[in-house]
């Protein structure tokens, strides 16, 4: 896979040794933070979150079974998975009712922006599902563009956001280009 120009390549450490991640991101991005993202039921619906961003833009950690998105510009990739997981043997990212079922949630939970497109890829021996979806903010007067990309470690999803909200125009195919060849470099080792 072609590493993207003007990009650096990082590792995190899942949580409770669930794996490692490999990718590359922008070099703009020189802002990391993890958090955990609590909601209403306990650990089976809290979410661990790890962020990359620039430093120029203000940190905004969700939380909460239901918290409101300060009207901030985002530019941003975050890493998430449950914070909750049983280990299974194999790699069930590769199932159509997986990916139509992740493709409408996105869609639900986004603002209900429109599809641009959506695809399962193989990416490094794992399949991802790849939705990106764009709307404009007419209360707000902001534009975003979003991919989201899942697959599975053991058996539990993990999922990969690239997010852009600004009053600039976006060329979103120059976005989602971006992002996938950003999601192309990935690599994922298992945990202990």
């Amino acid at each position: 896979m072609t590493v993207p120009e003007d990009s650096r390549a990082v590792t995190i450490n899942l949580k409770d040794s669930l794996g490692k991640v490999s990718f590359s991101i922008p070099i703009r991005f020189d802002t990391f933070f993890t958090w955990t993202n609590h909601s209403d039921c306990g650990k089976p619906c809290d979410r661990e979150e790890y962020r990359f961003q620039p430093k120029s833009l203000p940190v905004f950690k969700e939380s909460g079974f239901y918290y409101h998105i300060p009207d901030i510009s985002i530019n941003q990739f975050t890493v998430i998975h449950s914070g909750y997981f049983p280990f299974h043997k194999g790699d069930t990212s590769k199932n159509l009712a997986r990916h139509v079922n992740f493709k409408g949630r996105v869609l639900s939970e986004s603002n209900n922006g429109k599809l641009v497109s959506d695809t399962i890829e193989k990416i490094y021996g794992r399949y991802f599902s790849i939705v990106c979806i764009t709307d404009f903010d007419t209360t707000k007067q902001k534009h975003f563009a979003t991919l989201v990309a899942l697959t599975t470690i053991r058996g539990n999803d993990i999922e990969f956001h690239y997010d852009i909200k600004t009053k600039d125009t976006i060329n979103e195919k120059q976005f989602f280009d971006n992002a996938t060849q950003f999601i192309r470099t990935t690599r994922i080792s298992n945990g202990i």
